[in-house]
């Protein structure tokens, strides 16, 4: 056995001038594969979160579920809508545990991805009525983070308790 660690410890990849391979386009022809990964140490049963989240998501067609180890794991969705239907009705938890959820881009390797962002809602309360207006949401919404966008009407006002 030693033997065999021996030779192996001793191998490595070298470069060779004039190897390249050449990838065609992806398979997939539209962004329907999210990654996802639960911000938890603890060990995720996949089957549970996949049966679970099949009824809560209530996609028009069903999903794949692929683990990558690391808590990490890859939805492939069988059309695009039902990804970005996922992702706009976020954030997501299982269990207690939040977990991230990423639309991947042509290209973009999973390892890559930091998961160090997130789309949260907020609400702000206590504005006076008259200041609960898309500049005034989007100017408090910049001291936590980006903001994607400021639940108003079309007169770019809310009404309501809250923002």
């Amino acid at each position: 056995m030693d033997d065999i660690l021996n030779i192996c410890a001793g191998l490595q990849l070298s470069k060779r001038k004039g190897t390249e391979i050449v990838i065609g386009a992806p398979v997939i022809e539209n962004n329907r594969v999210l990654a996802r990964k639960f911000f938890t140490k603890r060990r995720v049963n996949l089957e549970s979160v996949a049966r679970v989240l099949r009824s809560i998501w209530k996609t028009a067609q069903n999903f794949e579920l692929s683990d990558l180890g690391d808590n990490k794991a890859l939805f492939l969705f069988q059309n695009e809508d039902d990804a970005d239907k996922v992702l706009l009705l976020g954030p997501w938890s299982f269990d207690k545990y939040l977990f991230g959820l990423h639309k991947l881009k042509t290209g973009e390797a999973v390892r890559k991805i930091s998961f160090d962002k997130m789309t949260l809602w907020i609400q702000l309360h206590g504005i006076p009525t008259m200041y609960q207006t898309k500049e005034v949401g989007h100017s408090i919404g910049t001291t936590i983070g980006s903001v994607e966008s400021v639940d108003v009407n079309d007169n770019r006002f809310c009404l309501g308790n809250y923002m």
